[in-house]
């Protein structure tokens, strides 16, 4: 069950409960940003807590919507949570204020959720930034696609100094679903532990505490973005995956079927992820080793990754191949293919390629290059793909194609140096000293 588990150190500015039984009044005051399927459980699993919850849809008509739809329903959203196959169960729960203007419930909000698709995370900072509150925690899921350079260059000067927080998380805490816009959710699984990182970066263990607090699951604190930029996550699975599906694939070519994804899982398939995990956490103790941050063993492998967040959902966890296909979590999930003719094709247009690829595999690329580490098992992938996609990322082995400035890589925010990055999401210090530069 998802419980309160303990009261963490207050974050700056941040007056925290001190008892998971205070009063509401005492809690901080959660805002959840967007209507999508993690905010469908994330408000009522939050209100029923004793939270005071406002919501910020911005996005279309989606905060009118939900207007309607808690008018309908009284109790709010209702969570059917299987989490637990033999203790299923069921809570509601409802926003106080539901606004689609952010100056309506951003400056009362202590915490700031944001479940939400990388490429909204610019537009919601660039319209809650004048609104935000001394003192905020802004937590951001997933923690990869550029989290953090996307709010450190909107931000700036209040990350700089110290006014507000803003954390990374991975994995992306729920699997869930809506069932019916404002009134069902169907909760599958909250994942087992998290790892955090946050700008500034001395705020990484209480931010961690307290959203310890507030999910009732274990949070590890990582010492800079850099460690949530190289982890292991879908960037690392699913072009490595891809590749070890799709070698052979040329223009036009076509398959006879589209397989399932995980439960055929492959040693192949495994082999490139292996390659890939290696590679990337490579790159992270080169960056421990010259920029002396951080422990060289927090950036996990692939296969420590996954069986820490999937636990016991996982029946076999010999191999790299096997935690995935036998992984209950993982179970009917197809590739990214679309129908062509009698049969099948990549489609390049699918999340797998336009979001992993710019939004993460190219982060790896990127902060490897400026760590002077080679890639080649990445650099291969890459190559591949991109001439697919109608994109040249890397060029002569190096993240310089003309289509850089569209990922989520440092070197598109303007950054050219290890120490340049690491100090631009760093401590309040490190921030302050680039900033004099």
């Amino acid at each position: 069950q998802l419980q309160q588990k303990r009261t963490p150190p207050a974050l700056p500015n941040a007056p925290l409960p001190t008892s998971s039984n205070m009063d509401s009044k005492q809690k901080p005051v959660i805002c959840v940003v967007g209507t999508g399927n993690a905010s469908h459980v994330f408000i009522p699993m939050f209100a029923s807590k004793g939270y005071t919850v406002d919501v910020y849809g911005g996005y279309q008509d989606e905060a009118e919507r939900l207007r309607t739809a808690m008018k309908k329903n009284p109790q709010g959203i209702t969570v059917c949570d299987r989490c637990d196959p033999n203790k299923k169960r069921q809570y509601s729960g409802k926003p106080r204020k539901i606004a689609k203007d952010p100056k309506d419930v951003i400056p009362e909000a202590d915490v700031i959720i944001m479940a939400l698709p990388s490429f909204a995370f610019k537009s919601v900072f660039t319209t809650i930034k004048a609104h935000l509150k001394k003192g905020a925690t802004i937590f951001g899921m997933p923690g990869q696609g550029g989290f953090d350079l996307v709010a450190r260059t909107i931000l700036g000067e209040r990350l700089v100094n110290g006014e507000v927080t803003v954390a990374g998380i991975i994995p992306m805490p729920l699997n869930c679903r809506i069932m019916e816009f404002g009134n069902k959710v169907d909760l599958a699984s909250v994942k087992f532990s998290y790892d955090l990182a946050a700008i500034p970066s001395d705020n990484a263990k209480p931010a961690a505490n307290l959203l310890e607090q507030l999910l009732g699951t274990k949070v590890n604190a990582l010492s800079h973005f850099a460690a949530m930029a190289l982890h292991a996550s879908n960037p690392n699975i699913h072009p490595a995956r891809l590749y070890g599906l799709f070698s052979d694939f040329e223009e036009g070519k076509e398959y006879k079927e589209n397989p399932l994804f995980y439960e055929t899982f492959d040693d192949k398939s495994a082999d490139w992820a292996q390659k890939v995990s290696d590679e990337r956490i490579k790159v992270w103790k080169a960056i421990v080793s010259r920029m002396n941050i951080g422990d060289p063993d927090e950036v996990p492998s692939l296969k420590k990754y996954i069986m820490a967040i999937y636990g016991n959902q996982i029946h076999d966890k010999s191999t790299l191949a096997s935690v995935f296909h036998s992984n209950d979590g993982f179970k009917g999930f197809r590739c990214p293919m679309k129908k062509k003719g009698s049969g099948w094709t990549l489609d390049f247009e699918n999340r797998y390629f336009v979001e992993d690829i710019p939004e993460g595999f190219c982060v790896y690329k990127g902060v490897a290059d400026l760590a002077g580490v080679e890639t080649p098992v990445i650099d291969k992938i890459l190559a591949f793909f991109q001439k697919f996609m109608g994109r040249e990322f890397i060029k002569d082995g190096k993240l310089i194609g003309k289509d850089v400035g569209i990922t989520k890589a440092p070197q598109a925010f303007g950054i050219k140096t290890l120490k340049e990055y690491i100090k631009f999401t760093g401590s309040t210090k490190q921030m302050k000293t680039l900033s004099a530069i």
